[in-house]
This record gives structure tokens, sequence and C-alpha cells, in this order.
């Protein structure tokens, strides 16, 4: 969620009225979501909002973070020295997932189009054209045949099939 701090509980001392947060307010661990006008949000899940972000992008980050964290970090375990590929790494958690990944000292493969090549390369990434490169050209091209250690797929179907033979 993003939103306008309208007031603060006792004992609150990092947000005052009118500040722009976002954050999580549910939808995990059996707290409901965020779907309501107004919601009394407890602040340990809240931050200050980023000012070149509008609230419609904030508020796309906490699920998106969250769901490449768990991936990566909970359950790859990503770190130096290892080799990680997020397919779709242009999209809405791969871009997220592409971040974390150069951040915590992965060398990051992420597949895309030709026209995202400029994103992807920005994130540090070595970008890979899926739609002229088969898997197999691209394990073999990138990786010397050994595959990836750790493949995030973030596209399904088809896609995911192809991620279990990386």
């Amino acid at each position: 969620m993003a939103g306008v701090v309208e007031s603060v509980g006792e004992g609150v001392t990092g947000f005052k009225r009118g500040d722009e947060v976002y954050g999580m307010t549910g939808g995990v661990g059996g707290v409901p979501g965020s779907l309501a006008e107004y919601a009394a949000v407890d602040n340990r899940l809240l931050a200050i909002k980023p000012s070149r972000l509008s609230m419609r992008e904030a508020a796309a980050i906490p699920l998106s973070f969250i769901t490449a964290w768990e991936g990566l970090v909970d359950r790859a375990h990503v770190g130096e020295g290892k080799t990680v590929l997020v397919q779709g790494g242009a999209g809405g958690v791969g871009h997220i997932a592409v971040q974390l990944a150069v951040a915590l000292g992965a060398k990051v493969f992420a597949t895309g189009r030709a026209a995202q090549f400029p994103l992807l390369a920005g994130y540090g990434t070595t970008p890979i054209d899926f739609t002229t490169l088969t898997v197999e050209e691209y394990v073999r091209e990138y990786t010397g045949a050994e595959g990836f250690d750790i493949v995030f797929d973030t596209v399904g179907g088809e896609i995911l099939d192809d991620s279990f033979r990386l």
C-alpha cells in the first residue's frame, strides 16, 4: 500500500500527519490486505515514500520485494559466487529480483527482449534474448553448459518448464 498518514498512535515517533508512506498493511500472515481507503497500520511495516515515486509505484514495491526476497534469499541463499538467471528480468518481480541478486554479490543474467537490454544492463545483469536463443544455446553460451546455480522464474508456463532444464 501507499498513502498519507492521517494520525499516529501513542509512542510512534517515526511518522507524522501528512507523511507519504508505503509498506505492507496485511495480505500476509493471516492479516487482511490493504483494500481500503483508511487503515490502521503497524508502523514497523511502513517507510517514508521516496519523493520520486508515485503512490502507485511505491505501492507496487513491497509485495514484489517480499516475493523476490523469499525466493532468492530465504530459499535459494543467493550470494557471492552464485550464478543467477532471472526469467523475465524486466518484469514487476523480475526487476526487483535482478537488483537484489546483484546487490548480494551474485553474477546475474536475465532474460528479456532486445528493447529491455539497456534497462537490464543498467541493473548490472547480462541480458539474454530469449526470443533468439534456445535454452540450450544460452546455457552453453553463458555457463559453458554447466547451468546456472539459481534460476528464478517470474514467467511460468513453458518458461517454467525450460527453467527446470536449466
